[in-house]
């Protein structure tokens, strides 16, 4: 029997890099001292337009390190369950082949093994089938909720920094070069953090 293919590489993919292009309608107008000030080469962060490093924000996250850890300890779990049941066929398999060899059962006898293994069988397959969805779900949703907190982190960005884009920046992605004086990260990283850490504070207390 194959084992659990391991189909979580437990690194939440960052599939949408534009699930981290945010755009704010409620551009502030311009007043005419703001507008001398962009001419005299103000950065473009005061116009609103600043990025964030998407591989330092998740390496540093401990939401995201929290829910990988899960994910293991799950993954972990699922393993264990299949490789028992897995023992306890090729045991049950051995026995009956070791018996068949020496003529020790009769035809009836070696039919209903065979036929006892095949439910065997099948009932693995279905358990491995089962554990795949599952935890494939289970990553989808914490991926989801991960991704979900960065957004709505930034998003809380617009009334405080008056940030119009916050563009999502990765090796390989759209952004091939940006200013370093556009780059939020640390404070991104630092806020997801902050919030993270005040929410678990608030569901120990529930307890």
């Amino acid at each position: 029997m194959k084992k659990l293919p391991l189909i979580l590489n437990l690194v939440l993919a960052i599939a949408v890099i534009v699930l981290y292009i945010l755009f704010f309608n409620s551009k502030p107008s311009k007043t005419a001292s703001e507008e001398t000030v962009g001419l005299s080469g103000l950065s473009a962060a005061t116009e609103g337009v600043v990025f964030v490093n998407i591989d330092s924000v998740f390496a540093n996250y401990k939401m995201y390190d929290d829910v990988v850890g899960d994910l293991e300890k799950k993954l972990n779990t699922a393993e264990a369950q299949l490789q028992s049941q897995q023992r306890t066929f090729e045991k049950n398999y051995n026995d009956y082949m070791y018996k068949a060899e020496r003529g020790l059962v009769t035809r009836s006898e070696a039919a209903q093994i065979e036929q006892n293994l095949q439910q065997e069988q099948q009932s693995l397959m279905g358990l491995q089938n089962q554990l795949q969805y599952n935890l494939a779900e289970e990553q989808q949703v914490a991926q989801r909720k991960v991704l979900n907190s960065i957004v709505e982190y930034l998003k809380t960005m617009e009334g405080v920094e008056k940030y119009q884009y916050i563009l999502g920046n990765a090796f390989g992605g759209n952004i091939w070069y940006a200013n370093q004086s556009l780059d939020i990260t640390r404070k991104v990283i630092d806020g997801l953090n902050a919030n993270y850490e005040k929410t678990l504070k608030d569901e120990s207390k529930k307890k």
